[in-house]
């Protein structure tokens, strides 16, 4: 199983995420921020596979969150803006969700990421 944090200025989106990882066995949302830095603070202290990202963030964008981080993990970008979609897949996304996305597409997300995973462990990436 997959770990995995969800990051957005939204509650109601992480609430969302939330229900949709509760209905699946093949990830494990650890926690949910709606802050980066709080989410950063987490990280260094814990290892995840997964980070469920907003794009358009307070302060700090989710993309340059993502690029910031010293350790690499298989990212899903969650966004109500479809113009950022080819800025996720150019920062190697397993996928883009578009808001607000259903649950048979969000599995779809996590299927794509639990194979992106599966390659960055064995080439010793993650």
């Amino acid at each position: 199983m997959m770990k995995a944090i969800a990051i957005d200025d939204e509650p109601p989106a992480l609430q969302v995420i939330k229900t949709y990882c509760n209905k699946t066995d093949l990830i494990s949302l650890e926690q949910v921020f709606t802050s980066t830095a709080a989410a950063l603070e987490y990280l260094e202290e814990h290892l995840i596979d997964v980070l469920f990202i907003d794009i358009r963030m307070p302060n700090v964008s989710g993309m340059d969150f993502y690029k910031s981080l010293p350790r690499k993990m298989v990212v899903v970008f969650t966004t109500a803006y479809s113009e950022y979609a080819i800025e996720g897949f150019n920062a190697r996304a397993a996928d883009f969700l578009l808001k607000p996305f259903q649950y048979d597409r969000f599995l779809q997300a996590v299927d794509k990421a639990a194979m992106q995973a599966a390659i960055l462990q064995q080439t010793g990436i993650l």
